[in-house]
């Protein structure tokens, strides 16, 4: 009991789970449903609206489209939750921050995935990060460039510059369906935030993802992860992807 009062002390507050609503949205030939916890804060940035139904005809996914890192994608949710403790912890009481994602990516021209197939996607996957970030002129590849004649790291570049990409690809069931489980560091921008990202295939040329990131400010920053991430797996286990 005294831990869990510890790890709440250092985390903060978060999603307020006693209280839900509920959004669905189709896409294609699937439809997903989800439920967003209250406590949801404004950080002073746009909304995005929430879509009823995506069509993946070009045209009109193109109408939605926005470039998120390595991916294209129409997005279909969002939304944010503060950590906040007391005024002395973090940036004025701000411990942390989680937001939630709700994609539907389109892969690049040359790769195409397997409908339901997640080892597919994690193939996928796995070229569309490194090329993106390690290939020629990659974010990766670019940060260490800056740091190759830098007298005070010898030449090495520091972590927090880089981004981490996937240690592994892991299959989870939620709801009676295998999702695709995977996550990064430092995704954006540099620092020790970090990004959880659950996938699925819905045809050739299209996947869906929930992601998080997870911002921890300064302090406790393992443990204000590690309770953003199981809030994150606790919002995930509420998710509903359903084929019409």
């Amino acid at each position: 009991m005294l831990t869990k009062r510890l790890a709440s002390f250092f985390s903060g507050g978060g999603p307020d789970f006693s209280e839900l609503r509920e959004n669905e949205c189709g896409v294609g030939k699937y439809s997903i449903g989800y439920k967003l916890p209250g406590s949801a804060i404004n950080l002073n940035r746009r909304k995005e609206q929430f879509l009823s139904c995506v069509n993946l005809q070009s045209d009109l996914f193109n109408s939605y489209l926005q470039e998120d890192s390595n991916r294209q994608c129409v997005r279909v949710g969002f939304e944010w939750w503060a950590y906040r403790g007391a005024f002395f912890q973090g940036y004025f009481g701000l411990l942390g921050k989680l937001s939630m994602y709700i994609d539907v990516n389109r892969t690049n021209f040359e790769s195409q995935v397997e409908q339901d197939n997640l080892q597919s996607l994690a193939d996928y996957l796995k070229k569309d990060y490194w090329d993106y970030y390690e290939g020629d002129k990659g974010v990766n590849w670019e940060s260490r460039q800056e740091f190759k004649d830098d007298i005070f790291t010898n030449g090495d570049t520091p972590s927090q510059y880089l981004v981490k990409l996937p240690d592994e690809y892991r299959v989870e069931r939620i709801n009676e369906i295998d999702w695709l489980t995977y996550s990064l560091v430092g995704e954006g921008t540099t620092g020790s935030h970090a990004s959880y990202y659950w996938g699925y295939p819905i045809s050739q040329n299209y996947y869906i993802t929930v992601g998080f990131r997870a911002r921890p400010e300064l302090g406790e920053k393992s443990i204000r992860l590690e309770r953003m991430l199981t809030d994150a797996k606790k919002i995930m286990s509420m998710v509903e992807l359903r084929k019409e």
